[in-house]
């Protein structure tokens, strides 16, 4: 595993690990403005589309509570097969409700969608922000697996983006009978696809990323798939790492080496490039019927 990232000078991670430096369709300044407003309009209009079929379920206890959204319109079945979608933000921007419009493209193809919350990083009263999202969010997912159960759901697939993919990540290696999730639920998991992520979260600590997070090195350590000692293989779920073409060059290193990992110990995972798409449209085309990525997701949830 490449460690030549402690090298780099502070404005050398900002720069390797800020995607919108890396955009050819808009200014960076503007990049993001344009990212919210897509994303917040189209998930409000989906919203009041789907009134009747959004629902909003709490989760977990104590600090580790949160609520989920769940999406089903008119044409998805009870026990359909489900897509959980994790959001990103460097864990520490925006809310599920910014994203619901992702539910549209997977409600149209039967898919009942889960969207998981969770506490912003600078939000934590305590000195482990990050380990606490992981652990926010492996309850959420528990209790998705036991509906997915109840509800008689043939699959579950795991979907993130950005932030969200390092989650999708740590919930591919998670354990799960440590949250009480019985072996039939666990099997139904069919396919995790990490969009966009990040796999060794170490050389944020010195970045703009962390100027409000606060995280150690320790923490850093702690929440990094890619230094986790894993229980994953041949028998876990596939793995999908898709990336943009317009993601710097360290999204791709970190995507690589952890591929490696994975098919070093045994676990189906498969290398997906996006064509023509930096970080943020990556999700934002997901809109389209006939989007590359989409298409790509669609087929290996059905097949």
């Amino acid at each position: 595993m490449s460690e030549f990232w402690n090298s780099f000078t502070r404005e050398k991670t900002d720069e390797q690990y800020n995607p919108t430096l890396w955009t050819r369709r808009l200014p960076t300044d503007l990049l993001l403005p344009s990212h919210a407003e897509f994303t917040g309009s189209r998930s409000s209009a989906y919203r009041n589309a789907i009134k009747s079929g959004l629902q909003t379920v709490n989760f977990g206890e104590g600090d580790l509570a949160g609520s989920m959204d769940v999406f089903r319109s008119d044409e998805v079945a009870e026990d359909a097969p489900v897509v959980i979608y994790i959001h990103g933000g460097w864990w520490q921007w925006f809310s599920k409700e910014q994203f619901s419009f992702l539910a549209e493209p997977f409600n149209k193809e039967g898919f009942a969608v889960y969207m998981p919350g969770y506490r912003m990083a600078p939000d934590w009263e305590n000195d482990t922000p990050m380990e606490s999202i992981v652990s926010q969010v492996q309850w959420a997912v528990a209790s998705v697996l036991n509906d997915a159960e109840e509800n008689g759901a043939p699959s579950v697939h795991l979907v993130g983006h950005s932030a969200g993919g390092q989650l999708v990540a740590l919930l591919h290696q998670t354990d799960w009978n440590q949250f009480g999730v019985s072996a039939s639920a666990q099997s139904k998991f069919k396919g995790a696809f990490s969009l966009a992520g990040l796999f060794d979260i170490r050389p944020l600590v010195d970045s703009f990323v962390n100027d409000a997070i606060h995280m150690s090195m320790e923490s850093a350590e702690k929440v990094s798939p890619q230094l986790l000692e894993s229980s994953v293989d041949a028998t876990a779920c596939p793995l999908h790492l898709i990336v943009p073409e317009f993601d710097t060059p360290e999204f791709f290193r970190q995507t690589k080496e952890y591929q490696e990992k994975m098919l070093k110990m045994g676990n189906p995972c498969y290398f997906k490039l996006a064509n023509n798409r930096d970080h943020l449209d990556l999700i934002e085309k997901l809109v389209d019927d006939r989007d590359e990525v989409l298409t790509y997701l669609l087929e290996h949830m059905k097949g």
